[in-house]
């Protein structure tokens, strides 16, 4: 287990939530003033973890200075319960039948027509392989998909060829 040095915590409402990393997961968010994200960025780079800033949700309020610390992650206080897969975030597991890690919404800061998520999710049965799930919810109406790790391995380069694709433009210049 790793120790976040606290960063600094002037109780201001802070506007941009940092995600913190080690190289196997995402361990903890700090939430920031502008004032004090690039001295939040440098401890935690300077405790050998990852720093990402990224806005925050509008219905999201916390003070600057406040650390939310990810069971799942290596900053965790609790030893990790070997029931459980790492990404797992152990609650409410019996009642849903199966593991399930958290939800990662496909937020690109822009209105959208739908919400999509997408987590990893594992039945309780032994022996069972994690796959990812994606939800999308337009208006009253959401459908969901499984798929395996292989099928998400390949979308995700069938994805990135595409990326590349639509950022060429006709006479093969590309677009910044």
């Amino acid at each position: 287990m790793r120790t976040l040095p606290t960063p600094p915590a002037c109780g201001e409402p802070a506007t941009v939530r940092i995600e913190l990393y080690t190289a196997d997961s995402l361990d903890a968010c700090a939430y920031t003033c502008p004032a004090h994200t690039i001295h939040v960025t440098a401890v935690a780079t300077e405790a050998g973890m990852n720093a990402h800033p990224v806005g925050m949700a509008p219905d999201v309020e916390r003070p600057c200075g406040y650390v939310h610390v990810f069971p799942t992650g290596t900053l965790a206080s609790e030893a990790p319960d070997p029931s459980h897969p790492r990404w797992c975030d152990r609650g409410g597991c019996n009642r849903r039948g199966g593991h399930r890690s958290p939800t990662l919404i496909l937020d690109t800061n822009r209105p959208e027509t739908s919400i999509v998520d997408v987590a990893l999710v594992q039945a309780l049965r032994p022996a069972t392989a994690p796959m990812v799930s994606l939800t999308s919810v337009e208006g009253d109406a959401a459908s969901g998909l499984m798929l395996s790790l292989g099928q998400a391995r390949v979308l995700r380069y069938r994805l990135l060829n595409l990326f590349g694709m639509a950022m060429t433009t006709s006479n093969d210049e590309r677009r910044t």
